[in-house]
């Protein structure tokens, strides 16, 4: 390889271009270039570097090993560069700039619309991204500067991560009209849900983790029959009748006055999650980001 100095770094833009599109056309159209210009341009940065980046096949571009690299190390540069325009930005503009949001599925599509409604009010200018991944997955996107302000289920304990609970949201049992835990009167015992069909989220998940460890301390095992990591998925089944499940109250308000859901009073039924934003320990934050942190409630 070559002095890695003499990497173009428009060449590096053009290769992460094609590589999010898998396409040397619609690249090119996007760039503002002609396709065989940037073609070009790739095969530079491929002879600069001394790597095939891509294979050529009849569905398009695909990445090679060394290309997936190539582009994981893309991602960074340019979500550097990025902050590094909008922090310019901001100083020009005051408050106009981005804002760049990591959140777990059940806050970005139960909680974070309301967030944004209110801080768009004051701040309609700011360009807004949500990306919606696991709470591991939010926490690794704000190492690499991809997202500025992280929402999720549990609490990071990297160092480089200054982090706050926010809420506490109750979990509670939920099951379709027609199930039998909705037929009983009054409370129903705990023990009532051993043994008893259970949609549940998949081992990964934050949540799982909370409500096995309380289930195992009262002796209490439903049957596991369905495990989803979407928890879209897992309310259309519980709609379905396919069975329980023990969800973030917030997520199921909607079914539950639609009548499509109901919440199972439990006897001592004493579960609920916390919620936690986070972000990196420093640098400052920018303004853009302060102004939507500074929504939250601190615990």
């Amino acid at each position: 390889m070559q002095d890695p100095h003499q990497i173009n770094l428009n060449h590096l833009r053009y290769f992460y271009e094609v590589a999010r599109s898998g396409n040397m056309r619609r690249a090119a159209t996007r760039i503002g270039i002609s396709q065989p210009a940037l073609s070009k341009q790739v095969q530079a940065l491929e002879d600069t570097i001394g790597l095939q980046l891509f294979y050529r096949t009849p569905k398009g571009l695909q990445p090679t090993a060394d290309g997936e690299v190539a582009f994981n190390y893309c991602e960074r540069i340019f979500g550097h560069l990025r902050d590094l325009e909008a922090a310019l930005d901001l100083r020009r503009k005051g408050s106009a700039g981005r804002l760049a949001i990591g959140a777990v599925h059940s806050i970005s599509t139960h909680l974070l619309p309301g967030y944004l409604r209110n801080y768009r009010k004051d701040y309609p200018k700011v360009r807004i991204k949500v990306v919606t991944v696991r709470s591991r997955g939010v926490l690794k996107a704000l190492s690499e500067h991809r997202v500025d302000v992280g929402l999720i289920a549990e609490e990071p304990s990297a160092p480089e991560f200054s982090w706050r609970p926010f809420m506490k949201t109750p979990l509670v049992v939920v099951a379709s009209p027609r199930h039998s835990l909705t037929q009983e009167r009054g409370p129903v015992k705990l023990d009532r849900l051993h043994r008893e069909d259970m949609v549940a989220f998949d081992a990964p998940a934050p949540t799982r983790r909370v409500t096995d460890r309380y289930l195992a301390k009262t002796g209490v095992e439903p049957r596991i029959i369905a495990e989803c990591p979407s928890i879209d998925t897992m309310i259309g089944l519980v709609e379905e009748d396919i069975g329980f499940s023990i969800l973030p109250r917030h997520c199921v308000e909607r079914e539950v006055t639609s009548g499509k859901l109901v919440v199972v009073p439990i006897e001592d039924w004493k579960l609920e999650r916390t919620l936690y934003l986070a972000h990196l320990a420093g640098p400052p934050l920018a303004p853009t980001v302060r102004h939507f942190v500074d929504l939250f409630p601190t615990l």
